[in-house]
């Protein structure tokens, strides 16, 4: 009798049985067991309060107008998991819903969203997803997957001048005394959202462990993608700061405010972070790391990343105000590639230095506009102990003689002028970098044969375990790391490297009038065409490379790709 007692007491350990839920806007009713196709449930709503560990969720193509409050939690190694049905195209949209989030995730775990849209709420202070932890409460284990999250915003008119309270976030995340750990965005789009003074996917305050990878950010009325500290959000200071993240693979363009200089990737008060192999261009700053507030921003490495035609410089580091303590300290920014910055023409340069120390600038490949100007160091303390060597650094005149640096309060007019007058850059070079093409709208910076770029850079450098070059291919191919964020001669490492390269889905022309074009990475697949409520308007014959609209009424759609083995794309076209 004892043996049986024990073996019952210890049942409610083993796994939970597996099940799978179905969610119908058109067919299904609450009232349901919500356990077979033919009889699901009606809301996502009842998804997200009767859930069980170790389940799936699979949701059924549509429009779900819903505010959405997740009430369960999944286990270690039993997850709950939500999902669109197959290939359907599932949005949870917040018109005519008086909420001001869609989706709110709070002292949950062991979760996993994918496949699913966010779109279409505009509140003050709207929130297209939101995961926080309330007092000592805590979340980890949280995923989101193929996510998409767009049109959130705090006013419908995109020209109005926000006061410093109009906010709105396309995701964010808020970790607070309890935290939030092992939180991961893969292969995610946030994008056309009206930010105010907020930012489009944020990681803010007590947030322990983290991956942003592959993800597209952009055009958004702010920052793209920022990682915070020290506003207090814990209210505990030793961690009040995202940390021990990886910001790897995404592609942030065109995030870009008439009222502020946003960042396409912002690290804010975080630390302990590697910023490796991203493209951002076209938004305000390529990529920043700053200290806004009281409280030092520390360890963070931002590697292998390609920076180009940014309003101001590609990269900034450092605190901007002596009204605050906040200072950047001992980071590193090594081998990324930087091209034709500062297309304000404001005399900055590729590169900006503010309060910042401690700081290691190296084997990074600079080509500037037609201004001539490399970078500059604002005369602002604290600020000791920075260097900057084995760079390649060129400008259009092709002539060192007739360029220009700002370090502090002196204007050097020549390489040979600044090398001497600081003590910098002493192994660094100016010469044409020899990329394939910088010229392209999207440059081509991989090193041709005769890069002077090869095999120049510190031959002390050491690299991050596993660490790639921007394509994900081996890091170090010859007898020394190549400069820039490309390296020559390298091979396929036959791991993942986590890089977003750029959209792999096109169609134009875009507006289209009468006939969509489809470019498509995959040998086979096959489409289909949805409206901008998410109802399926067709399925197309496999491998179609293009095909008829003139019947479609004017408005917006979506096509959805999918290849043999699963992996989908997504892609938005208006027809006139």
């Amino acid at each position: 009798m004892k043996q049986l007692l024990l073996f019952a007491l210890l049942l409610p350990l083993s796994a939970a049985a597996q099940v799978t839920y179905y969610v119908d806007a058109a067919t299904g009713n609450d009232a349901n067991a919500g356990t077979g196709l033919a009889a699901p449930w009606r809301t996502l709503q009842k998804a997200c309060d009767a859930a069980t560990p170790n389940s799936t969720v699979l949701v059924r193509g549509g429009s779900y107008y819903e505010n959405l409050v997740v009430r369960v939690s999944g286990a270690a190694a039993q997850p709950i998991t939500f999902k669109a049905y197959g290939t359907e195209l599932v949005r949870v949209d917040g018109t005519g819903t008086t909420g001001t989030t869609l989706l709110r995730v709070a002292n949950c775990s062991f979760l996993r969203f994918e496949n699913l849209v966010f779109q279409n709420l505009t509140a003050a202070n709207a929130q297209g997803v939101l995961v926080e932890t309330i007092g000592p409460g805590t979340a980890t284990d949280l995923t989101f997957k193929n996510v998409i999250v767009r049109n959130i915003r705090w006013t419908n008119n995109i020209a109005t001048v926000p006061r410093a309270t109009d906010n709105a976030q396309g995701f964010i995340a808020y970790g607070r005394r309890g935290g939030i750990a092992r939180l991961t965005l893969d292969s995610c789009e946030v994008h056309d959202n009206v930010l105010g003074f907020s930012e489009a996917l944020t990681l803010d305050g007590n947030v322990d462990g983290f991956v942003v990878r592959r993800c597209r950010v952009h055009d958004n009325t702010n920052i793209g993608i920022a990682l915070i500290g020290h506003y207090g959000v814990s209210p505990d200071p030793a961690t009040d700061q995202a940390r021990h993240g990886l910001v790897q693979g995404n592609s942030c363009y065109r995030n870009v405010a008439a009222y502020a200089t946003a960042g396409g990737i912002y690290v804010d008060g975080a630390r302990d972070i590697v910023v490796d192999g991203n493209r951002s261009y076209e938004n305000g700053w390529g990529i920043e790391v700053g200290a806004e507030e009281n409280g030092d921003v520390t360890n963070v490495e931002v590697t292998n990343n390609l920076l180009y035609r940014n309003q101001q410089a590609g990269l900034a580091l450092g605190g901007y105000t002596t009204a605050t303590t906040g200072q950047v300290l001992g980071c590193a920014v090594r081998n990324n590639t930087l091209l034709f910055n500062n297309t304000l023409n404001d005399g900055t340069g590729e590169l900006v230095l503010t309060k910042a120390s401690n700081c290691r600038f190296e084997n990074n490949a600079v080509y500037t506009t037609a201004q001539n100007v490399l970078f500059s160091v604002e005369a602002i303390a604290p600020q000791a102990g920075n260097g900057f060597d084995y760079n390649t650094w060129y400008t259009p005149a092709n002539n060192a003689g007739a360029l220009t640096v700002n370090w502090r309060n002196t204007t050097y007019p020549s390489f040979a002028a600044y090398q001497t007058g600081t003590g910098q850059d002493a192994n660094s070079r100016y010469a044409n970098p020899g990329l394939a093409n910088a010229a392209l709208a999207a440059p081509d910076a991989h090193l041709l044969a005769t890069s002077p770029c090869r095999d120049a850079g510190n031959p002390a450098t050491a690299t991050r375990p596993g660490e790639t070059d921007f394509d994900g291919r081996t890091r170090v191919a010859g007898p020394r790391i190549d400069i820039g964020a490309f390296e020559f001669g390298s091979t396929a490492t036959g791991t993942t490297t986590g890089r977003e390269t750029a959209p792999a889905l096109s169609l134009f022309p875009v507006p289209t009038p009468d006939v969509l074009q489809v470019q498509v990475p995959f040998p086979t697949y096959s489409l289909a065409l949805y409206d901008d409520r998410g109802q399926l308007v067709r399925r197309l014959p496999t491998s179609t490379p293009a095909f008829s609209v003139r019947e479609l009424p004017a408005g917006v759609y979506w096509v959805r790709v999918t290849a043999p083995t699963g992996q989908t794309l997504t892609r938005r076209f208006v027809k006139e």
